[in-house]
């Protein structure tokens, strides 16, 4: 095994630090992915080796819920400051191997979660023919250490199975931190143990991606989420460039409150408040993932800087997201119409789009990235008329 735990190049923190889990729950259940009720410690879905669980009450959206066998919840407890990264298509594939190894022996979420974020650590999610010593692959595993033969721990399926091999050994291994578990099957030297941890949040997202369209990752940045509680926003400067500023995005969608002819153009909406003729994004879920690959994303994180795109399961395909205004409200298509396909832009608590009318499943918040826009916003810029009262 590589006793260096490599660190990935060209990798920005994300800046927040994770210190409990919040399982995003109705009615108190804990493996329904809403807003706010939160558990201390990590919460598993399922005995972790049969299969993903149950993913809870099955999202209302426009005045229709739908059971879904592919709703899945994805458990994280992130530990310290996150780390994030731009992935490759190659890297992409390579984490969404490791999670289908998972998917087929049957394992939970929380096994792929594991297994990605040390491929992360060891291999910056690269198929590796040279390591520390004799260690090699995703994993760096060491053929000496009987492994497997180089030609094998370079076959992404056979790496990744010897590392489940070795995770489903440790006892309790879904409730423990996940450096804790990896440290115990990886055998890095002391001083690297915890090098895992800051990997958590950005392997939640990728198997979450994997897993299907509707697998969301249930985690917070505390118990007290500080805007609905009455606290302040966390400041963040986006890397992002747009036509438009934060401030000048938030005024815009503040100016279309009452506007009508939105249905389901929840992309277009929050595209155009930050001056795009449109998203370059064909559904809200295909932008999320699009985000999650440039490390934009910030998964199940409930704790999101004004500016910042609010992305949900809706239990269809497309998905849905929302412009956070700061202050706990949201602008938002279609949650507040008077009937039925009216597509009206309505100012909300967050609340609203999870635990109201509608009961959709919080994927998380990304920055206002727009891959592929084009086009100049049909939206007005004026002053926030909300400001000028």
């Amino acid at each position: 095994m590589n006793g260096l735990a490599k660190t990935a190049v060209g990798i920005a923190a994300a800046g927040a630090s994770v210190l409990s889990l919040c399982v995003l729950a109705v009615s108190g259940a804990t493996t329904e992915a809403n807003a706010n009720t939160c558990q201390t410690g990590l919460q598993p879905v399922g005995d972790g080796e049969s299969g993903a669980g149950t993913g809870g009450e099955a999202p209302k959206f426009d005045g229709t819920q739908e059971a879904s066998e592919t709703q899945v919840t994805v458990p994280l407890n992130p530990e310290g400051t996150q780390e994030s990264a731009k992935w490759s298509a190659r890297q992409v594939r390579n984490a969404g191997t490791i999670t289908n190894v998972a998917r087929t022996r049957h394992l939970s979420p929380r096994a792929a979660v594991i297994a990605v974020a040390v491929a992360m650590q060891e291999s910056t999610l690269d198929n590796l023919h040279h390591g520390h010593l004799d260690s090699v692959g995703l994993f760096q595993q060491r053929h000496s250490q009987g492994w497997g033969t180089v030609n094998e721990l370079t076959d992404p399926v056979y790496a990744a199975g010897k590392f489940y091999d070795q995770l489903v050994k440790i006892d309790n291994w879904q409730k423990k931190p996940l450096p804790k578990v990896a440290a115990s099957v990886q055998r890095p030297e002391e001083k690297y143990r915890n090098e895992y941890a800051k990997w958590e949040s950005a392997a939640g997202s990728l198997v979450a991606k994997t897993w299907g369209t509707h697998a969301v990752t249930s985690i917070s940045t505390g118990c007290e989420d500080p805007a609905a509680s009455g606290g302040k926003d966390p400041n963040a400067k986006f890397k992002v460039k747009n036509p438009r500023t934060v401030a000048q995005a938030i005024a815009s969608a503040r100016n279309e409150a009452g506007e009508t002819g939105w249905y389901r153009m929840c992309d277009n909406f929050v595209a155009r408040a930050y001056g795009w003729g449109s998203s370059g994004s064909a559904t809200a879920n295909v932008h999320w993932n699009r985000l999650v690959d440039a490390g934009l994303a910030h998964p199940g994180n409930m704790s999101p800087p004004p500016g910042a795109l609010l992305f949900y399961d809706t239990g269809e395909s497309a998905g849905h997201v929302a412009l956070y205004l700061g202050n706990d409200q949201v602008a938002s298509n279609d949650v507040g119409d008077d009937y039925p396909r009216q597509g009206k832009i309505a100012i909300v608590p967050r609340k609203e789009l999870t635990n109201g009318a509608w009961r959709l499943r919080y994927r998380g918040w990304a920055e206002p990235s727009f891959p592929s826009a084009g086009g100049i916003s049909t939206i007005p810029l004026l002053s926030d008329k909300v400001g000028q009262q």
